[in-house]
C-alpha cells in the first residue's frame, strides 16, 4: 500500500515532465504498452497507473488524445505479436530456458486459461493482471493460427487502450470537483483489481471453503466442484 502511494505521485511527476515533449511522451506510452505485453516481463510493468494518469493529463489538455491513444494501441499490438512469435519459435522449449523456467506456474496457468477460452483468451486475458503477459506467448507455443491471432490482437488492443484512457479522461474533472484526485482512484482501484483477481484466480478454493456453511446448496456446489476435478 505504501509502495503504491509512493509510486503513483512519482509516475504523475514523470508524465507531467514528459508532457512538454510530444515525441517523448508518445514513445514512453508506446514502450510501456509494449513492455506490459512482453512475455512474463510484463508482470513487472505498471502500465495501468501510467495509462490512467496519461488519461487524466489528456483531460486537462496537457497531452493530446490521438497520438497517445494510438501509441498505446501500437505498443500493445507489437508487444503481443513479439510474445506470440517468441512462443511460436521456441514452443515447449520455453519451459527449459532461463529465466522462463523459473515461472513454470505462470506458464502452466496460461496454458489452462488458453485451453479453457481458446482464441477469446487473447482478448479476455489482456484485461486480467497476471494473465496478459503470458497468454500471447502461450497462443504461439500451442500453434494458434497467425491470421486469427493478429485480428483478435488488434481489436483487443484498441479496446484495452480505450478502457484505460477514456474513463480516466471522463473521471478526472468530476473527481476534482468533489475533492478527489485521479491518484486516489488509482491507488484504491489497483487494490480493488488485485482483490478481484485473487477472487477470480482462487474462486474454486473460496467456494469450497464456504460450501459447508451453505447447507444443502453448499453440498450440491461442493459435489459439482469435486466432480469437475475428476479426469474424464
Amino acid at each position: 500500500m505504501d509502495l503504491l502511494q509512493q509510486l503513483v505521485p512519482w509516475l504523475d511527476g514523470l508524465l507531467n515532465d514528459l508532457a512538454s515533449n510530444l515525441w517523448l511522451s508518445t514513445l514512453f506510452i508506446f514502450g510501456i504498452s509494449l513492455g506490459e505485453c512482453a512475455f512474463l516481463i510484463g508482470l513487472l510493468v505498471p502500465s495501468t497507473p501510467i495509462l490512467l494518469l496519461a488519461g487524466s493529463l489528456m483531460a486537462v489538455g496537457k497531452l493530446p488524445f490521438w497520438p497517445i491513444y494510438l501509441a498505446a494501441v501500437a505498443g500493445a499490438v507489437v508487444g503481443d505479436t513479439l510474445s506470440y512469435w517468441f512462443g511460436r519459435l521456441l514452443e515447449y522449449r520455453i519451459k527449459e530456458i532461463w529465466p522462463f523456467r523459473n515461472y513454470l506456474k505462470q506458464i502452466e496457468a496460461g496454458e489452462r486459461f488458453f485451453a479453457r477460452h481458446g482464441g477469446k483468451s487473447i482478448f479476455i486475458g489482456r484485461f486480467i493482471p497476471g494473465v496478459k503477459a503470458v497468454v500471447p506467448g502461450i497462443a504461439g507455443m500451442l500453434g494458434m493460427a497467425w491470421p486469427r491471432f493478429i485480428v483478435i490482437n488488434v481489436i483487443s488492443a484498441f479496446a484495452w487502450a480505450a478502457a484505460h484512457l477514456v474513463p480516466a479522461m471522463l473521471l478526472s474533472n468530476w473527481l476534482e470537483s468533489i475533492g478527489l484526485s485521479i491518484e486516489d482512484v488509482i491507488v484504491w482501484g489497483t487494490l480493488g483489481l488485485c482483490v478481484l483477481y485473487a477472487l477470480f484466480h482462487f474462486r474454486r478454493q473460496i467456494l469450497l471453503f464456504f460450501a459447508p456453511f451453505l447447507g444443502s446448496f453448499g453440498k450440491s456446489l461442493e459435489n459439482r466442484l469435486r466432480k469437475a476435478d475428476v479426469p474424464r
